[in-house]
C-alpha cells in the first residue's frame, strides 16, 4: 500500500508554499496566476494528491458529509430519489451517505446517532413509519442535532424541522377526477398502510372529489394493500367483486399486482377495468409504460429538498439558528397519461 502524498510534497515540487497548494487545490479565491494555478494542479495529478478532508475539516469547520436515511432502499421510488439526490449534493460538491432504517424507528434512532457522531454538515431524513405512529422521540432527536435536518416526503412530524413532499390530497383528486372523465360511476381505491399519513391523504382526495360529484358511499370501495405488489394482486379479485369499473391505486406496485391477477383472469386493462396508479416511477426502469398514473417528480423533489437543507446549512455555518424553522413545501402532482383509462361500459351511464 503506497504513502499518502502531503501537500507539503505537492508545494516543494511545485515551487510555491503549501498555502497557495491549498489555496488552488481547494478552489478558493485568489490573485494566483493561472500558470502557476495549472502548475500546481499538474504536480497534484501526477503525485496522486488528495485533498485530506478530516484535516480541511479542522480549517473550515464543515466536512462536507451528508447523510441520507431512508425507510426501504428496495421501494423503487426511495432508490430513484437517493439517486437524484446524490447528484444534487455532488454538484454542490458534498458527498452523500445512504443508509436503510427498514422502517423501524430503533434502526433510524441509531443511524442517526451514528451519522451525527461523524459531525455531518446535514441530514436528510424520510422517517419510518414508527416515528409516524410516534414522533415525539424523532422529534427530540431531531432537536437535539447539532446539524440541519430536512424531512423528506413523508411530512407528518416536519413541526419541528423543515419537510419537502407532494400534496397527496391533490394527487387523489387528479385520479378521482381522471376517472370521472370516463364516466365510471362504481369505483375502487386501493391505499398503503391504514396510518400512512400519505396513503391517507391520497385516499382522502379521492374520496372528497367522487362523494363532490354524487357518488353514493356504497359505490366506493376501500382497501388496505400496503403499498406491495401482492397487495395490489391479493385484493384484484375483490375489486372485480365488487363491480368497480374505475379503480385508483395508491403507488403503481400494487397496480402492476392487480393487472397481474386481471391478466390471470383473461381480462384486458381497461376493458375490464380502468386503472390510477401513483408515482410514476415504474415507467424509470422500463416498466408498466401504459400505465396512467399520478405522477411525483423524483428529480424535482430532490432538488428543491436539497436546496431547503443547504439554504439551512449555509445559515448553520453563519451561526444563525435555523433549529426553530419549520416551513413545508408542498410540490404539485400531475396526471401522466397511459392506456389503462378509457371510458366506463355503455351500460354503465346509459
Amino acid at each position: 500500500m503506497s504513502r499518502r502524498v502531503t501537500l507539503k510534497e505537492v508545494a516543494k515540487e511545485a515551487q510555491v508554499s503549501p498555502a497557495t497548494v491549498s489555496l488552488v487545490l481547494n478552489n478558493k479565491p485568489s490573485r494566483i496566476a493561472k500558470e502557476t494555478q495549472q502548475r500546481i494542479r499538474d504536480v497534484a495529478a501526477r503525485l496522486h494528491y488528495v485533498v485530506n478532508e478530516n484535516a480541511r475539516g479542522l480549517v473550515t469547520n464543515e466536512t462536507r458529509l451528508i447523510a441520507l436515511i431512508v425507510p426501504d432502499i428496495e421501494n423503487m421510488f426511495f432508490a430513484s430519489l437517493a439517486r437524484h439526490l446524490e447528484d444534487a449534493c455532488q454538484e454542490a460538491g458534498y458527498a452523500l451517505f445512504l443508509s436503510n432504517s427498514d422502517d423501524r424507528r430503533a434502526n433510524e434512532s441509531a443511524l442517526m446517532t451514528n451519522y451525527l457522531a461523524r459531525d455531518i454538515d446535514g441530514m436528510l431524513l424520510i422517517p419510518s413509519l414508527e416515528s409516524y405512529r410516534q414522533p415525539r422521540q424523532l422529534q427530540r432527536q431531531i432537536a437535539a442535532a447539532h446539524c440541519p435536518v430536512t424531512l423528506i416526503d413523508r411530512l407528518v412530524t416536519a413541526r419541528i424541522c423543515d419537510g419537502v413532499g407532494f400534496d397527496n390530497v391533490q394527487g387523489g383528486r387528479l385520479a378521482a377526477r381522471r376517472l370521472l372523465e370516463a364516466r365510471h360511476r362504481r369505483f375502487a381505491c386501493i391505499s398503503g398502510q391504514t396510518d400512512d399519513i400519505n396513503a391517507s391523504n391520497r385516499m382522502q382526495g379521492f374520496v372528497d372529489v367522487l362523494r363532490s360529484h354524487h357518488i353514493d358511499a356504497d359505490d366506493i370501495l376501500l382497501l388496505n394493500g400496503n403499498y406491495r405488489f401482492t397487495g395490489g394482486y391479493e385484493l384484484a379479485d375483490c375489486v372485480l367483486d365488487f363491480g368497480a369499473t374505475g379503480l385508483f391505486c395508491c403507488n403503481d406496485l400494487m397496480a402492476m399486482g392487480v393487472m397481474q391477477r386481471l391478466a390471470e383472469h383473461d381480462l384486458h386493462v381497461p376493458q375490464a377495468l380502468s386503472i390510477v396508479g401513483y408515482d410514476n416511477i415504474m415507467r424509470r426502469f422500463g416498466m408498466t409504460s401504459q400505465l396512467t398514473t399520478v405522477e411525483q417528480d423524483v428529480h424535482e423533489l430532490a432538488v428543491r429538498s436539497w436546496e431547503c437543507l443547504y439554504r439551512h446549512i449555509r445559515l448553520h455555518d453563519t451561526g444563525r439558528d435555523c433549529a426553530t424553522a419549520t416551513s413545508v413545501t408542498l410540490l404539485e402532482p400531475r396526471i401522466v397519461e397511459g392506456a389503462t383509462v378509457a371510458d366506463a361500459p355503455a351500460k354503465v351511464f346509459a
